[in-house]
C-alpha cells in the first residue's frame, strides 16, 4: 500500500503541466548523477581489468612463484627438490627450467649465415611438466620439443620472429653465453629447428624469450648433471602466495631463493595500485558534486511547490510528513540516477568486451585492447554510497519545506 508521503512525492516528481513527463529539474538532477556514476564505474572496471589481465598474463607465462639459486647458483638434485616443493599443500604444480642469456643467429634456407642476430633469453623446459600457458599461445606451428631430423627444436616469440624474419621450419643457431667469450671460453653452439611461434600479448616476453628442451639448454650452458636453474611453481590460492613462498624457503633452505610474481614484477603491480589509489577521492568528488546538484534542484522544486506545500500543511500534513515527502523525492532521484548510471556503464563495458572498440599499444600496456572486469560488489558499493549521500543531501531542502509558513506559502502563489 502506497503511503501518503510516497504518493505526494510521486506527484511532485512529475511536471505540473503534463504529468506524463518528468520535470526538467528532476531530469537534470538524475542525468547529472547518472553520468557521474557511469564514469566512475567504467573507470573502476577498467582498472580492475588491467590488474586482473596483467596478473593473469604474468602468472600464465611465467609462474606464481619462481625459485632460483641464490646469485643464480645451479640447483642440484632437482628431482628431490620437486618432491619437497610438491608436498606444500598450496602448490598446484612445479616445473623445472634452465634459463640463461644466449645469442640467436638465423640461417638462410641454403644454410648460409646471414646478419639476423640478436640476444635472447633461452629457457629449457621439461614439456611433460610444463605448467605455463605456452602451449595455448602458439599462433603458428606447434608445441613440439622432441628432435626433428636429428636437430633440437625451439619455439620463439612473435615479435622476435618478425624482427629477425623467422618462420616455422627455419634453422637457427643458438650460442650459450657463459661469461666473456675468449679463446679459453668458447661459447657452445647448437642448431635448432623452429617448430612454433608463440604470442602472449606481453611484448617484453614475445621479444626475448626462446624455449627449447631441458637437455639442449643444459648442454649449451654447461650445467652440472642433474642440475637446473630453478622451478616455476603454480599455487592453488593466490591469497596465500606470500606464506607459500616463505614456507618453501624454509623447507628447501640455502641456496634456494623463492620469489613471488608480485616481488619479481613489483614495478608493474605498483603501477596498478598507484592508479587505483585516487579512486576513493574521485568517488567522493563525484558524489559531492552530485549532492550539491541535488540540493539545488530540490530547493528549486520547493520554491516551485510552495503553494502545494502550504495547502498540504493547511489540510493537516505534519512537518514530519512534509520532510518525508522531499526525502523520498531526493532518494527517488538518487535511485534513478544510480539505475541509469549503472545500466549505462554496463552497456558501454559490454560493447568494449564484445567488440574491442578501444585498442591500446601492446608494447606499453602489456595487452592490445582495454581489459574489463565487472565486479557486482563495485556497482553495489558505488550505488549504495550515492543513495546514502542523496538521502543526506535531501535533508536540507526537506527541512526547508517543512518549516515553511502555510499562510505565507499560499499567499506566495
Amino acid at each position: 500500500m502506497i503511503t501518503f508521503p510516497f504518493l505526494i512525492a510521486g506527484r511532485f516528481f512529475k511536471s505540473k503541466k503534463n504529468k506524463k513527463f518528468i520535470s526538467f529539474l528532476a531530469i537534470f538532477a538524475v542525468a547529472g548523477l547518472a553520468i557521474g556514476i557511469m564514469a566512475l564505474l567504467i573507470t573502476i572496471s577498467i582498472l580492475n581489468g588491467f590488474q586482473q589481465k596483467i596478473t593473469q598474463n604474468v602468472s600464465n607465462f611465467t609462474s606464481n612463484i619462481e625459485i632460483q639459486g641464490f646469485e643464480r647458483v645451479p640447483l642440484s638434485d632437482y628431482k628431490g627438490a620437486i618432491q619437497i616443493i610438491s608436498s606444500n599443500p598450496n602448490v598446484k604444480s612445479v616445473s623445472p627450467f634452465i634459463s640463461h642469456e644466449a645469442m640467436l643467429r638465423v640461417t638462410s634456407s641454403h644454410g648460409n649465415l646471414i646478419s639476423n642476430t640478436d640476444g635472447v633469453l633461452l629457457k629449457g623446459i621439461d614439456s611433460s611438466m610444463d605448467n605455463s600457458q605456452l602451449k595455448y599461445d602458439i599462433v603458428r606451428g606447434k608445441y613440439f620439443f622432441s628432435q626433428l631430423g636429428g636437430l633440437n627444436t625451439v619455439i620463439v616469440g612473435s615479435r622476435l620472429a618478425r624482427r629477425l624474419d623467422i618462420k616455422v621450419g627455419d634453422t637457427v643457431f643458438i650460442f650459450g653465453v657463459n661469461g666473456l667469450p675468449s679463446p679459453f671460453n668458447v661459447p657452445r653452439a647448437l642448431p635448432f629447428v623452429v617448430t612454433g611461434i608463440y604470442e602472449t600479448g606481453l611484448s617484453d616476453y614475445d621479444d626475448i624469450y626462446v624455449y627449447t628442451n631441458l637437455k639442449a639448454a643444459a648442454y649449451l650452458f654447461e650445467m652440472p648433471e642433474n642440475s637446473v636453474s630453478g622451478f616455476d611453481v603454480m599455487v592453488k590460492d593466490l591469497r596465500l602466495i606470500d606464506e607459500t613462498a616463505k614456507s618453501l624457503e624454509d623447507s628447501l633452505g640455502y641456496p634456494f631463493y623463492p620469489r613471488t610474481m608480485y616481488q619479481t614484477y613489483r614495478n608493474l603491480f605498483a603501477w596498478i595500485e598507484l592508479q587505483k589509489k585516487p579512486i576513493p577521492i574521485i568517488i567522493a568528488l563525484i558524489i559531492i558534486v552530485a549532492s550539491f546538484n541535488l540540493v539545488g534542484t530540490l530547493l528549486m522544486i520547493v520554491l516551485e511547490k510552495m503553494t502545494d506545500i502550504g495547502v498540504l500543511a493547511t489540510l493537516g500534513a505534519t512537518k514530519r510528513k512534509i520532510t518525508a515527502i522531499f526525502l523520498i523525492q531526493g532518494e527517488l532521484i538518487g535511485l534513478l540516477g544510480a539505475t541509469f548510471g549503472s545500466l549505462g556503464a554496463l552497456i558501454i563495458l559490454e560493447i568494449q568486451m564484445r567488440f574491442n572498440v578501444i585498442s591500446i599499444p601492446g608494447d606499453v600496456y602489456f595487452m592490445n585492447t582495454v581489459p574489463i572486469s565487472i565486479r557486482p560488489f563495485d556497482f553495489l558499493l558505488v550505488d549504495g554510497i550515492a543513495l546514502i549521500l542523496c538521502l543526506l543531501a535531501s535533508y536540507i531542502p526537506a527541512r526547508t519545506a517543512a518549516n515553511l509558513n502555510p499562510v505565507e506559502s499560499v499567499r506566495f502563489y
